[in-house]
């Protein structure tokens, strides 16, 4: 039998003296370092949406429905749709 020993390090400072503490709403696994105190998972969550995925609904949102319209259509959450509303309006020339 083959076995795989992991050893997790903390994010904020790398230590190994980390220790398990909980679960997220999603389920995964956190940890808790012992050395700066700091909480959280080891794997942080992947991004949500390609760059592809969130330009095609930035153009579509681009041709006047509504928020809540491209939430019900797209499934992304009007405050992500504003963020990135906000960012794209930030990159435009004045």
């Amino acid at each position: 039998m083959i076995q795989t020993t992991v050893t997790h390090t903390c994010t904020h400072c790398r230590s190994t003296n980390v220790r398990k503490n909980g679960t997220t709403a999603a389920g995964k696994q956190q940890y808790h370092c012992q050395d700066c105190a700091a909480y959280g998972t080891v794997q942080p969550a992947e991004p949500g949406y390609s760059d592809e995925r969130k330009q095609e609904i930035l153009r579509a949102y681009q041709e006047r429905p509504s928020m809540r319209g491209s939430e019900r259509i797209y499934g992304v959450a009007r405050q992500t749709l504003a963020r990135w509303v906000r960012e794209e309006a930030a990159t435009l020339p004045e």
